[in-house]
């Protein structure tokens, strides 16, 4: 068991779960910058550097493209600012983290399974989770804790930041799961999964704009097309 790959991993899931539960839209966007920019060191062996550092910038560009949507509302003053993300995780984050550790034991125990299944494996007792931690079951669990507690934001929340966070995690969540359970992935799929964490950020950052400026617009004319000058009287 490497120490740094747990310490990766527990950084991944940490950063997934403020994400999607924290109140302050910079909270999350800090959980979803940690969890991005971590994940593409959850491997081992790990890919080679180019490759490497393209999913690391490919990450920093999906946190950043978030952060501009963002960006022209004040973080503190704006109430329509806080209201973006804020109802948080309507269960609160210590149900989050339960979540996302009943998800890492059954990613465990997945991994564990497929490592058993497999001839040439290192012969892992489907019953030891302990002896059963190693890189790809890390990868493993911490793609599914993603997964869970990102698939009601990213599908069901009225909020278009939180809903771009879910869905960047939920994204960063496959990935994950899939390097876990089906080993590194080539360069190719690796760009391939960078290229699908870009297009989420512009889906997310779209939904974001588009959902700022229909609460800046309500701000400036409340009433809207409703409203109308009064009649001018004759004498």
């Amino acid at each position: 068991m490497n120490p740094i790959l747990v310490g990766v991993a527990f950084a991944v899931t940490v950063g997934a779960v403020v994400a999607v539960s924290a109140r302050e839209a910079r909270a999350a966007l800090v959980g979803v910058a940690v969890a991005l920019a971590a994940a593409p060191f959850l491997g081992d062996p790990l890919p080679p550097l180019s490759t490497l550092a393209t999913r690391v910038v490919g990450a920093a560009l999906a946190a950043y493209l978030i952060r501009v949507a963002v960006a022209p509302m004040p973080l503190e003053t704006d109430p329509r600012r806080r209201d973006a993300v804020r109802d948080g995780s309507r269960i609160g984050w210590p149900a989050e983290a339960l979540l996302a550790v009943a998800a890492w034991i059954v990613g465990l125990t997945v991994s564990t399974n497929l490592e058993a299944l497999n001839p040439g494996g290192p012969g892992i007792s489907p019953d030891d989770l302990v002896g059963a931690i190693s890189a790809s079951s890390l990868a493993t669990g911490a793609g599914l804790a993603a997964i869970v507690v990102a698939i009601v934001p990213a599908l069901g929340s009225r909020h278009g930041l939180r809903t771009a966070l879910g869905l960047l995690i939920l994204v960063q969540g496959v990935l994950l799961f899939r390097a876990g359970v089906g080993g590194t992935p080539s360069d190719l799929e690796g760009l391939a999964g960078v290229a699908l964490m870009v297009t989420a950020a512009i889906v997310g950052s779209v939904l974001t704009t588009l959902e700022r400026r229909s609460g800046e617009d309500a701000h400036r004319d409340p009433v809207g097309s409703l409203r109308r000058d009064p009649p001018i009287e004759s004498g």
